[in-house]
């Protein structure tokens, strides 16, 4: 077999292949698709003994449209957020966000948004503010799960691949 030839069998069958080799989708979930049963990978919110309560996680919107997956997702990126710098030293938190893009996919809606957040904490040297650098987050909300993935490093892209998933419903 010519080496040209050999080449493109392999080619085109590793492709064939490829898409039997990776499970559910999440960037296509759909109907058509038959998702693994749906499992919590998020930790909860530490209850420190300190004067600040952790927020609480909002419940999903009923409708599912533009302007209430945004609204859900603002207030729940920031509850989350919460959760994991919340400690008994924490005595400030402030949350931001912007939306680089809110659109419906086949099986729910697809969000990717900018954050950042600060906090203070009173220690033995007094009060310490700190503000994070922006993360870039995605999400996808379907009828039965949020997935969520995020960037930590500087301008890094966090794909749903790898994403966790935040809520089962």
């Amino acid at each position: 077999m010519k080496r040209r030839a050999l080449l493109a069998a392999v080619g085109s069958s590793t492709v064939a292949l490829s898409g039997c080799l990776v499970g559910v989708d999440p960037l296509n979930y759909g109907d058509s698709e038959t998702p693994e049963p749906c499992t919590v990978d998020r930790t909860d919110p530490v209850e420190p003994s300190s004067e600040m309560e952790p927020r609480e996680l909002p419940e999903r919107p009923e409708e599912l449209n533009d302007e209430t997956v945004e609204s859900y997702l603002r207030a729940y990126e920031s509850a989350y957020r919460q959760h994991l710098i919340l400690s008994e030293d924490t005595t400030a938190y402030g949350h931001s966000e912007s939306f680089e893009s809110v659109r419906e996919v086949e099986g729910g809606y697809r969000v990717e948004m900018r954050t950042n957040f600060y906090y203070e904490e009173d220690t033995d040297r007094g009060k310490v503010h700190a503000d994070s650098p922006y993360f870039r987050v995605r999400y996808l909300i379907t009828d039965d799960r949020l997935l969520r993935a995020v960037g930590e490093g500087h301008d890094a892209e966090p794909t749903l691949e790898d994403a966790e998933t935040m809520e089962c419903w």
